[in-house]
């Protein structure tokens, strides 16, 4: 007899469309999983009351946006790099695996917004692309100031501030309009086609 092992997903299977989340790896791609954090930090900067509790949200919504941010660089990076290799580029830097080596290695970029950071605006200069406003880009910068190490906003205590008296809204559009230009980018360099991956 073949029994699949249980899971928490498992033992709480959907009985009725009112009540349904679907979740298929098939389905999940590292872009659609940064548009989720994305979504998920605007509905919690939706519920923002101006009332003392309001402060504990702070760092699951930092986090949510930094997680949107880092896998929405990534996208761009690996997307990017085989636009150079499909021009021509055969710069060992921009090799598929080399690539993906150097974005899921924590010694690399893996979760360092800074070498994330670089290495989109590396790609984007090679390319001959519009640059990332100066705006946007102090703001990808200062995020990665915040949390050098990628944990910051997961735990107390952890964040390069002690205390700070911070303005909900203006952060939230500011890390908004952060996320959505880097959506843009590919769309921008391939006139909306996207990068194809034969």
């Amino acid at each position: 007899m073949n029994q699949s092992k249980s899971t928490l997903f498992s033992e709480h299977s959907a009985t009725k469309q009112s009540h349904l989340i679907q979740y298929n790896e098939h389905t999940m791609s590292p872009a659609l999983v940064a548009v989720g954090y994305a979504d998920a930090a605007r509905r919690l900067r939706a519920s923002y009351r101006a009332q003392p509790w309001d402060d504990v949200m702070l760092l699951p919504f930092m986090f949510v946006w930094r997680q949107a941010i880092e896998l929405a660089l990534k996208t761009n990076i690996t997307d990017l790099a085989a636009l150079r290799r499909q021009g021509g580029d055969v710069d060992p830097k921009v090799d598929r695996l080399a690539v993906e080596k150097r974005l899921r290695s924590p010694k690399q970029s893996g979760h360092n917004l800074e070498r994330l950071i670089a290495e989109l605006e590396e790609h984007i200069q090679m390319l001959h692309l519009q640059a990332i406003p100066e705006q946007i880009l102090e703001t990808l910068k200062l995020l990665a100031a915040l949390d050098n190490g990628g944990t910051g906003f997961r735990y107390a205590g952890v964040l390069n501030v002690s205390s700070a008296d911070i303005n909900f809204d203006t952060i939230g559009v500011a890390l908004d309009e952060a996320f959505t230009l880097l959506e843009v980018i590919v769309d921008a360099a391939t006139n909306g086609q996207g990068v194809s991956w034969a």
